[in-house]
């Protein structure tokens, strides 16, 4: 199983050096990859409800929140073996071209490094902000990985769908020769899963429930195709508890975790450290 670190994008270390320093241990540590969340702007005043915890989102309106896709590209330079990934990246809130462009770009550039873990967002009032359309968002969100995967594949292609509608038209540069940025479904519903059964390569959800996931990952097994279960939990401050949670996880049939934690930058690298010697040995 493939473990990954979330990196900082709001609050005091949501900057160059911490970012840095963060992604440097994780690769240097012996962790596969790191991850980014994605918001572009953040409304002052929301009914939207948040689905993953009951307190609302962890940061405040006027903090800040780095953008996911740059911040990766500039993780990338500063890297060479570290998979980079997004979970989620909100993919309705910029249209699919742009997106193609930016993911073939850091991949040309990180060959094989890139895993875009997409969703269909929650946040009305943000799409709202960015002028995006709220409804339909599944219908639109099935025509944009097709063209994702069109754009990384093809040059010259053109598309003509419900929502997007172009002439033959060239995206380069086509990512790293030999593969392309491999793209994860978000979500937990059904909606995820027929989504899933006709596009992208794996199943990127919410939780580190092992009885959970082995049903998802058995729903999985359903197809008739392989696709890989990924995930994104908490970081425990245990090592052995998280050596227990993880190694059933593992058994469970998921590929790969994101971790994420709240902890002053020092401690987390220490923990970190912890992990390298005491969990991820065990894990391989």
């Amino acid at each position: 199983m493939r473990i990954g670190l979330h990196v900082p994008q709001w609050g005091e270390h949501a900057n160059r050096r911490d970012v840095l320093d963060l992604a440097q241990a994780a690769e240097e540590l012996g962790f596969d990859a790191v991850w980014v969340a994605d918001h572009i702007v953040i409304p002052e005043e929301s009914e939207s409800r948040y689905p993953y915890r009951d307190d609302g989102v962890p940061f405040e309106p006027g903090e800040g929140f780095l953008e996911g896709l740059t911040q990766l590209a500039v993780i990338a330079g500063a890297t060479s073996r570290v998979l980079l990934g997004t979970s989620v990246l909100v993919l309705l809130m910029r249209h699919p071209l742009y997106v193609a462009k930016i993911a073939a770009t850091i991949d040309a550039l990180a060959p094989g490094r890139v895993q875009l873990a997409v969703g269909a967002g929650w946040w009305k009032e943000e799409f709202e902000l960015l002028d995006q359309r709220f409804e339909q968002r599944g219908r639109r969100m099935d025509e944009q990985i097709d063209i994702l995967n069109l754009a990384w594949t093809q040059s010259p292609f053109e598309y003509h769908g419900e929502f997007y509608d172009f002439a033959p038209l060239h995206c380069r540069p086509l990512p790293a020769p030999g593969g392309r940025p491999r793209v994860f479904i978000g979500g937990m519903g059904a909606p995820a899963l027929r989504r899933l059964q006709k596009r992208g390569d794996g199943w990127h959800v919410v939780g580190s429930d092992p009885t959970v996931l082995a049903k998802l990952r058995r729903q999985l097994d359903e197809f008739d195709r392989p696709l890989e279960l990924s995930t994104s939990g908490g970081m425990s401050r245990d090592p052995e508890r998280a050596r227990v949670r993880l190694t059933a996880l593992a058994e469970a049939g998921v590929a790969q975790i994101a971790l994420n934690s709240d902890q002053p930058l020092e401690e987390l690298i220490g923990l970190m450290t912890r992990y390298s010697e005491d969990v991820l040995p065990a894990l391989r």
